[in-house]
């Protein structure tokens, strides 16, 4: 292990830093965490990374990585006495890699409603939080100042990601389902499989973290309806394994690639609000892939931009979310489809069952008609599809 720290250029507001500075936690991998602010930022990392985005991680030999799930991949493979995160029975790897999308991809609507649309509640807390990123002795005027247009943009949004009037309410119910589920989960487990945690607890960190276990409204609400994830909130941002409610449990995953009932009650809940969006957006990207070439390697938008190739309205809990169609989630699904194929033939029978039975079925059949990859810190387009055997 690296006795040399790693630097993790993220913010305490920041969604996908919470997951990278967890793991980094987690793993024991010494790090420092540095703001926007560090003046390396804007002169070295923000020119080779290409974009205004967090968290970048900065390895001891000068090697950048940006985007938390490779984050997580580089350093499994770089720091090999590290404990890995990816579970090696097929149920729980399947299982821990749906969660990690979940948790990347379909908690995006939750955490930005409660973030943006409760701003009595939240506004002076963000302004002081974003604003600080650039000026971190900043005082409270000084950082409304600078987080003013950096907050109208995030929170312009909204739109696009599908929180309208007519969401909101499945939004909300959705957030109480979750916590529920959660709750009742982190009372008899300290992690999602077992001992020590996943891919799949790193991945719902992001959101449960700094948005929705930090923004003050969210926060009052996982206080008041969900100590038990509130704790486990705390567990992850821990060094140590942090389990005293659990005596004599070894930090490890269950054995016997168990699931617990209260496991796959929360992938019976991502079947029931995420998997119809997911649906549409393999549907809507092969859609427009028919109707466009591209060569292989070309970057789907280019660095520094956002965009979409369409819209999609899946409709979740009887109400139609209209919203931009992102592609970045196929590429975390290939992560789920891709570790599915790699399965020997004999392992994928009790994955299938357990898939069905919580109403993922559908989930492992979704493959777009070209792959998406990611070189140089952009999306492109890859091969087309071939699925193994």
């Amino acid at each position: 292990m690296s006795d040399t720290p790693y630097v993790l250029y993220g913010a305490p507001v920041s969604l996908y830093t919470g997951k990278t500075r967890a793991f980094l936690r987690k793993s024991g991998l010494p790090f420092r965490e540095r703001l926007p602010s560090d003046p390396r930022f804007g002169a070295h990392i923000l020119p080779a990374i290409g974009k205004f985005w967090l968290p970048v991680l900065e390895a001891p030999d000068g090697t950048l990585v940006q985007d938390t799930t490779e984050i997580v991949d580089f350093l499994e493979a770089r720091e090999p006495a590290v404990p890995s995160c990816y579970p090696t029975g097929p149920r729980q790897k399947i299982a821990a890699l749906i969660v990690e999308l979940y948790g990347d991809e379909g908690l995006v609507r939750q955490a930005m409603h409660y973030r943006w649309n409760f701003m009595a509640e939240n506004g002076r807390f963000l302004a002081g939080n974003i604003g600080r990123m650039f000026n971190a002795e900043a005082d409270i005027e000084e950082a409304r100042l600078m987080a003013a247009g950096p907050m109208e943009q995030l929170s312009g949004y909204l739109p696009a990601i599908g929180v309208s009037p007519e969401t909101i309410p499945v939004i909300e119910a959705q957030f109480m389902d979750l916590m529920a589920v959660l709750d009742a989960h982190f009372l008899h487990h300290p992690y999602l499989f077992g001992g020590r945690p996943s891919i799949g607890d790193y991945g719902l960190m992001g959101p449960l973290y700094a948005h929705l276990g930090r923004d003050p409204y969210p926060a009052f609400l996982m206080a008041r309806h969900a100590d038990r994830l509130q704790r486990w909130v705390e567990r992850m941002n821990t060094v140590e394994v942090d389990t005293p409610e659990f005596p004599g449990l070894a930090p490890e995953f269950l054995a016997g690639d168990a699931v617990p009932g209260t496991a796959k009650d929360l992938l019976r809940l991502i079947a029931r609000d995420y998997l119809p969006e997911l649906l549409a957006t393999v549907e809507a990207v092969n859609h427009w892939l028919a109707g466009n070439e591209v060569a292989e390697g070309a970057a789907i938008f280019p660095r520094g931009k956002r965009g979409s190739l369409g819209s999609i309205a899946p409709v979740i809990r009887g109400v139609p979310h209209v919203q931009a169609m992102r592609h970045y989630p196929l590429w975390m699904l290939q992560r789920v489809t891709d570790a599915y194929d790699a399965l020997a033939p004999e392992a994928r029978g009790p994955v299938d069952t357990l898939l069905a039975e919580t109403g993922l079925a559908a989930l492992i059949e979704q493959r777009p008609a070209r792959r998406i990859e990611r070189r140089d810190y952009v999306e492109v387009w890859g091969s087309a599809l071939a699925r193994a055997a």
